[in-house]
């Protein structure tokens, strides 16, 4: 009986160690969620859209990301979302690359779940979409990405967790499964890039 009392306090040490783990047990930036951008914009107080022009400098970005980026502008004008969110969301699923098909099926540039764009696209686009034509995948992901902000307040970890690995998956930071913590610090990371001007584009 001596021998499994230590046994059974250890147990019981480890499982209240799992318990208490809180916001302390997390540490360097995942620690807590970004904060900083601001998630919903008004179209109508961001400003225009500058870009290089590709055809003056060898080193400048090709014409086919300078037009992806107009697109991920334009459709985050159009859902009211920060356009830099977009971007690095699209740039960390697919580095703007339109033909990308992940090993679970998810297309395009915004990496959209084909049986999303079926239930989703006429819910938030009142049309069906072709994941495969870079204007419907921008389109839907931003309007998925839009949804989720909406549906959780703009939290963005709440609606890049959601984006990430659906609604099951999103809960307060501290119990957030860390493969998600990483997801939403990178998507914010490239956002924050292009913020900064640092993006390739």
């Amino acid at each position: 009986m001596r021998a499994g009392l230590p046994l059974l306090a250890l147990a019981t040490c480890a499982v209240l160690g799992l318990q208490g783990c809180g916001e302390s047990a997390l540490q360097g930036p995942e620690a807590k969620p970004p904060t900083g951008l601001q998630p919903a914009i008004n179209p109508e107080n961001v400003p225009s859209l500058t870009a290089p022009d590709p055809s003056g400098d060898p080193a400048a970005p090709s014409l086919d990301m300078l037009i992806t980026k107009s697109m991920l502008y334009a459709a985050a004008l159009k859902h009211g979302v920060n356009p830099y969110l977009v971007m690095g969301l699209a740039w960390h699923e697919s580095g703007w690359q339109a033909g990308v098909v992940s090993s679970a099926g998810a297309v395009g540039i915004m990496q959209v779940m084909p049986s999303t764009a079926a239930a989703d696209g006429p819910a938030l686009l009142n049309r069906k979409v072709n994941l495969f034509d870079p204007g419907d995948n921008i389109d839907m992901g931003t309007a998925i990405l839009k949804h989720n902000l909406v549906s959780y307040h703009n939290d963005i970890a709440k609606a890049l967790t959601a984006y990430y690995a659906g609604g099951g998956a999103v809960t307060d930071w501290v119990h957030l499964r860390s493969d998600c913590r990483h997801y939403v610090w990178a998507v914010y990371n490239a956002a924050m890039m292009f913020k900064d001007g640092k993006g390739p584009v």
